[in-house]
């Protein structure tokens, strides 16, 4: 098979419908995205090609992943920066993809471009800061610190509009369309598996703040993203890369050229200190971080997205959540305690193990930490599965001399403006700051 061709695009200001495609062997790909007309309705941007090429690059990975044939022809000429952000995002983007797929890691890809000059960044917007949301506490927090910002969910779900409306927070929406036929390739035995979805956001919502005047573009990744998941012959691999401080930096370059500030405003913070914070707003009763929440249940004729309280994700922000919260508060928030049912004690166990989740869940130490804490304490003690796993959790824990005290000081490398890391600051002082 030959390589893979990130080939045309097309923007039709009339309909807001982006079109951008693919070549992959014998088969061409065209995957859609339908913007808000208004965006389109004055003249366009100085830098919207340039915003339009960010998109093509990285979304290319969901259709690359089929064969993965190990090089990618760009046929557009792209700067510096941008091809960065796409050798980032087709090797230790796609690094998950390919141990999952036992190719070889690190997944190395030779990239065919031609190299062009970005040319001066024009200034920014000024209609504020865009907040990409995806309906969980790291983006509930975010549109607290930020109440005068603009909510973006592509493909929204009632999760995302609810906690956009809960924090009274405009939002704008896009609609991604796969190509069908990728659907079609995947069932004939086409490589499959997970993508650098961080990085796709990323450039939708920059090509957003420049079509809407808005900058800079705020996400709420977290400092436990630039923990690996696992280790293959020495190599990191890491299913929240595309949500690390390194490619952070490398998107931060690329952002610029098109005038779009971007940084993550929790990155200095643990997944404990972002949950000790949202536990004491009314907004946490909003928020929901479930990856099988798309299978819905109907009550009433309405179709109602909720915690499954079985994936790994719920299990950790659970965990993280009965730190800060009584048992009755944590079940009315969650529908349910999975602290509660023994059979889910392995599902816990695992987020401090040496081979973590694949999914976006916080550090190991941290895991086991909030475990130990609520083995030591009154209110959480008698619960069947803390009772089961209190000490191995605590002998985790000690191995880092991990505590959750330790995780809830701000700390680490960032890229916070002043003004908005003064924001956090003046929230997370508000909240519930000390261990209870």
């Amino acid at each position: 098979m030959g390589p893979f061709v990130v080939a045309g695009r097309s923007l039709d200001r009339a309909t807001g419908e982006a079109a951008f495609t693919y070549r992959l062997g014998d088969d061409e790909f065209t995957e859609r995205l339908t913007l808000d007309p208004a965006l389109l309705s004055g003249p366009a941007p100085a830098r919207l090609d340039a915003a339009l090429d960010l998109v093509h690059l990285v979304m290319g990975t969901s259709y690359y992943k089929l064969a993965a044939p190990g090089r990618v022809v760009v046929e557009r000429p792209v700067t510096a920066a941008q091809a960065a952000v796409a050798q980032a995002a087709y090797t230790d983007g796609l690094g998950e993809f390919a141990a999952v797929n036992r190719l070889p890691v690190p997944h190395r890809v030779e990239f065919e471009l031609e190299l062009r000059d970005a040319g001066p960044a024009p200034e920014p917007g000024g209609r504020g800061a865009l907040l990409p949301v995806g309906g969980g506490k790291d983006s509930a927090l975010a549109l607290v610190v930020i109440p005068d910002g603009t909510a973006l969910a592509v493909n929204p779900t009632g999760a995302q509009r609810d906690v956009a409306r809960a924090a009274g927070v405009p939002l704008v929406e896009v609609r991604r369309r796969l190509d069908p036929l990728l659907a079609e390739r995947t069932a004939e035995g086409g490589l499959n598996g997970h993508v650098p979805v961080t990085a796709i956001n990323s450039a939708i919502a920059t090509l957003v703040a420049v079509l809407g005047g808005h900058s800079p573009v705020v996400f709420a990744n977290e400092r436990s993203a630039d923990e690996e998941t696992l280790t293959v012959d020495g190599v990191s691999v890491n299913h929240q890369y595309s949500k690390s401080f390194a490619f952070e930096q490398l998107f931060t370059a690329a952002a610029a050229e098109v005038g779009a500030g971007y940084f993550s405003l929790t990155r200095q913070l643990s997944e404990l200190a972002t949950v000790a914070a949202v536990a004491a707003l009314p907004l946490r009763a909003d928020i929901l971080s479930c990856n099988r929440s798309y299978t819905q249940r109907h009550l009433g004729g309405q179709a109602e997205q909720r915690w499954c309280l079985h994936c790994d994700k719920c299990l950790f922000t659970f965990l993280c959540f009965a730190v800060f919260l009584s048992p009755a508060e944590a079940q009315e928030m969650f529908g349910g305690n999975p602290l509660a049912d023994l059979s889910l004690a392995d599902g816990f166990r695992r987020l401090w193990a040496t081979e973590k989740p694949f999914d976006c869940v916080g550090e190991r130490a941290e895991s086991a930490a909030a475990m130990a804490h609520l083995a030591a304490g009154r209110s959480w003690g008698d619960q069947p599965v803390v009772r089961a796993l209190g000490a191995e959790a605590a002998d985790a824990a000690q191995v880092t001399d991990a505590t959750v005290g330790r995780f809830l000081p701000p700390r680490g490398r960032h890229g916070i403006p002043p003004q908005y890391l003064e924001a956090l600051q003046r929230v997370l002082a508000g909240s519930r700051s000390a261990v209870p």
